[in-house]
């Protein structure tokens, strides 16, 4: 649709935020003159349309080109109530009436993108991290015995439970016993009383009773 000579795409009114929104405007060339031939020029770029808001007589302070940037990046970024009056005065094509309607429909749109940035906020600050899934602990029946799985003897896990959860002498009389077993053994094979001469006459006791 030509306006004023320009490309007017009237206000869609579907729901669309700003971002939503803009790339559509943007892409169609809303607002850019005709060509000579009075086929459309384009899409808009960040540089035509920050020189072409600059270009309005009313605006003494123009805009800055990285902020029509954000305009067409995908980001949280939306438009100040300020630029919401210059983008409409290009998207109306001039046309005061057609002007005052994208105003409302900018305005309409700046509020749902700070809506839904707001929830979207409140959704990702409301997630608790989830805890890993963790295997069911296993019940134990009293009344039933049965085999889990088979394991090797240990002598490390028998000899604490042997010494830490039974009696306080169960230590002593493992060494006293042992003690025992060893010199019986030392009687039977002949060790238990040994001598050994050395070369400068000294003669020495090895045997095993003489050992401690």
């Amino acid at each position: 649709m030509e306006k004023n000579g320009k490309i007017f795409v009237a206000p869609p009114q579907d729901g669309s935020d700003f971002k939503e929104l803009f790339k559509q405007l943007a892409a169609a060339g809303a607002g850019r003159p005709l060509g000579s031939d009075g086929f459309p020029q384009g899409p808009w770029t960040p540089e035509l349309l920050a020189e072409a808001i600059s270009q309005i007589d009313s605006n003494r302070i123009g805009v800055d080109l990285r902020t029509v940037q954000l305009w067409f990046q995908e980001n949280e970024k939306g438009i100040s109530t300020s630029n919401i009056r210059w983008l409409a005065r290009i998207f109306g094509c001039d046309d005061p009436e057609a002007t005052s309607e994208w105003q409302m429909e900018l305005s309409a749109a700046q509020l749902r993108l700070t809506a839904k940035r707001r929830d979207s906020k409140k959704a990702g600050s409301s997630t608790a991290p989830r805890v890993p899934d963790m295997p069911p602990p296993v019940m134990v029946d009293n009344n039933q015995t049965r085999p889990v799985g088979r394991q090797g003897f240990n002598l490390a896990r028998t000899s604490e439970a042997l010494f830490t959860r039974g009696s306080p002498l169960n230590l002593p009389a493992s060494v006293f016993a042992g003690a025992s077993a060893l010199g019986f053994l030392s009687y039977i094979v002949g060790i238990h009383s040994a001598t050994y001469g050395r070369a400068d006459g000294v003669v020495k006791q090895v045997g095993f009773l003489w050992a401690p």
